[in-house]
């Protein structure tokens, strides 16, 4: 019986420190969550049904603004760059400094909007943000239509915490004109949208990712008369990745090419059209919480001493 008793104490402290190691190990363990999104508009001009580009001349009248801005955060740390609003007469387009916080610094170079590499392993624990602009939608004296516009958000995490960039990009262009003469307006561009989330599976890791893009018209009452929000740009760009659906999840359709053409508008009636794009990507993480595996190697030390005991009997 002593010798029983001895037996059993040994296979008691053994299966406790094997428990002991597994959920030390599950504290300890690394989660990896990454999020990119990144939309270029390239040759984006503005053409009337006879398939002109529209000169500034065209319109009896004209103002127009691009917009642009771009934020990180990491944690409880953030930065928010200052807003952009700059006419589309000055011959100056937008382009905010690329925003980060985290290691490594900077994660990419000012104006680099090609992806990171697949993960894993993710690039480093940052939020970051960029955009810039160029060129012009229609005609404007010298400058020739064919506006370009990028936009990236990256969230990545090698550690415990949330991570966010946002870039709310100059596309936010705002035109108000009046037409010299009835015509349609014919919206041409080639879209490359990039997002991507990836997760390494912890039960409290998430990843998110989303490029939009959408292009609207008012009348002078306020009415939205055409609209133009290709889901491509929209929601099929959203890609997530969760402990539930772990690994990567990407859109990258390549380089695609969107025509769209307004209704007749009228003469020396008052519009706004409005163009927008953002991208944004979000990533947390917690792995505090002791993983599934490392629990079902803890109930199989347990099992091992009620086994012994069982035999004893």
């Amino acid at each position: 019986m002593k010798q029983a008793m001895k037996k059993f104490r040994t296979s008691l402290v053994a299966s406790a420190a094997l428990a002991s190691i597994c959920l030390g190990a599950a504290g300890n363990a690394r989660a990896d969550a990454f999020a990119q999104a990144i939309l270029t508009i390239d040759n984006f001009r503005l053409s009337h049904s006879n398939g002109d580009a529209f000169n500034a001349t065209d319109f009896s009248a004209l103002t127009g603004m691009n917009v642009a801005g771009a934020s990180a955060s990491l944690g409880n740390s953030s930065v928010t760059a200052p807003a952009q609003n700059i006419s589309i007469f000055s011959g100056v387009t937008p382009d905010i400094a690329h925003q980060f916080v985290g290691l490594p610094t900077p994660p990419r170079l000012e104006n680099d909007f090609t992806p990171f590499p697949s993960p894993a392993p993710v690039p480093g624990t940052f939020g970051y943000a960029d955009e810039a602009m160029s060129g012009t939608a229609l005609t404007i004296g010298n400058r020739v239509a064919g506006a370009l516009t990028q936009s990236r958000a990256d969230a990545s995490l090698q550690a415990d915490g949330s991570a966010a960039g946002a870039s709310n990009v100059g596309t936010m262009t705002s035109f108000m004109f009046m037409l010299g003469a009835a015509d349609t307006m014919t919206f041409a561009f080639d879209a490359t949208p990039f997002t991507e989330a990836y997760t390494s599976g912890n039960p409290t890791t998430a990843a998110m990712a989303s490029v939009t893009w959408t292009l609207n018209i008012l009348d002078e009452a306020g009415n939205s008369v055409f609209v133009f929000a290709p889901s491509q740009l929209n929601g099929m760009s959203n890609v997530n990745s969760t402990n539930n659906f772990a690994g990567n999840a990407t859109y990258a359709p390549g380089t695609l090419a969107f025509t769209a053409t307004s209704m007749l508008l009228a003469a020396n009636t008052n519009y706004r059209l409005t163009i927008s794009q953002t991208s944004g990507a979000n990533a947390m993480q917690d792995t505090a919480v002791p993983e599934p595996g490392s629990l079902a190697v803890f109930g199989l030390g347990l099992l091992g001493m009620s086994t012994f005991l069982r035999r004893r009997r």
